[in-house]
């Protein structure tokens, strides 16, 4: 598994870095993860959300911008974010989306726990789950995310786009919920549980240098109304 640099961006470059981590990477068969942090206050919600529904619930300072993924409203404020890519060849693909979902949440969940927090996974349903719109995501939690023990309130999530490139898992851990947060230590230790789970070697490599145009049409998609509000 390719390691990425740790660096912070813009809101649109960071969503255009991680689409271009699932359409664009050099070596697209290897698995790649990245931790980042926001240059600007941002929020980011779900590609299938309405602009208009989120809009009002965030401070007019911040930024918005429509994901390439699912889900409902994140806070970048106080987060540690990360975006993880699994080619289309790997086992872990060709799972369903709540399964994925869960390889990913269970090696976070295990590294928080070796931290010493309080953390929980929510459990996944014996039976079909009723749809929910996406909404605030902070607000609900479901199968597979982390809670705090002590109240139930919400850790961390993630969501997902599948292609015939690969699945790409955007996810964010609330830093101001956990007691005692070492960031340089979790993401070693994420890093290391997220190798194992997909039977890989980790390895660390530079910030991937893409064609100028590719890099600069991605990051006029995100900053642009016509993605972010189209709906």
């Amino acid at each position: 598994m390719h390691t990425l640099p740790t660096e912070s961006s813009t809101g649109a470059l960071n969503m255009a870095q991680d689409l271009l981590l699932l359409e664009a990477y050099p070596h697209p068969e290897i698995p790649r993860f990245r931790c980042y942090g926001w240059s600007e206050p941002a929020f980011t919600f779900g590609v299938s959300q309405r602009w208009t529904d989120f809009r009002p619930q965030v401070p007019a300072e911040c930024t918005l911008i429509r994901r390439a993924t699912g889900g409902g409203l994140v806070s970048h404020l106080e987060d540690l974010t990360f975006a993880l890519v699994i080619p289309a060849t790997h086992p872990v693909f060709h799972l369903d989306a709540l399964e994925s979902y869960g390889v990913v949440l269970r090696a976070l969940d295990q590294s928080l726990r070796a931290q010493g927090q309080s953390v929980a996974m929510e459990p996944s349903p014996s039976g079909p789950r009723t749809f929910q719109t996406p909404d605030v995501c902070a607000n609900r939690s479901e199968p597979y995310d982390l809670v705090r023990t002590i109240d139930g309130k919400k850790v961390a999530g993630a969501a997902q786009k599948r292609t015939r490139d690969g699945l790409l898992l955007q996810g964010y851990l609330w830093k101001p919920f956990l007691t005692n947060f070492q960031s340089h230590e979790l993401q070693r230790d994420f890093t290391r549980a997220l190798a194992e789970a997909l039977g890989t070697k980790i390895e660390a490599v530079k910030t991937p240098v893409y064609p100028k145009e590719v890099t600069a049409v991605a990051a006029e998609k995100f900053s642009s109304k016509v993605w972010n509000e189209r709906l």
